[in-house]
Order: structure tokens, then sequence, then C-alpha cells
């Protein structure tokens, strides 16, 4: 089991994929998230920034 954030715990072997989607604003800076899809079809969406970084997340559930 990997602790995600504070409130999402997941186990890693039922990870079917991982995806980082970024948008691209005109106006101002971008934004970032982790899309994570499980087994049973949930995903799990993960915003970068405030202490998270995602992709140390992406990086830990891929060694694991």
């Amino acid at each position: 089991m990997l602790r995600i954030t504070d409130d999402l715990t997941i186990n890693a072997s039922c990870v079917v994929s991982l995806e980082t989607d970024q948008r691209h604003y005109m106006n101002g800076p971008g934004d970032s998230t982790l899309v994570i899809t499980m087994d049973d079809g949930r995903q799990h969406r993960i915003r970068h920034g405030y202490g998270v970084d995602i992709y140390a997340i992406k990086k830990q559930i891929e060694a694991a």
C-alpha cells in the first residue's frame, strides 16, 4: 500500500495506468494533474502544487 496524499492510499499492484494531464493557459501559468486509473475503473486525480509533487508520486508508483 502506498500513501499518496493525506486522504488517499492505493495498492500499487492495482494501478492500470498513470497519465499526466497538463493544461496551458494563455493568460497565466498552467495546471498539471496526475490521473491514476485503477483496475476497477476508478480514477484518482491529484493536482500539482501546494506541497504535492505529482512527478515524485508518479515515480513512487512506478518504482513499486
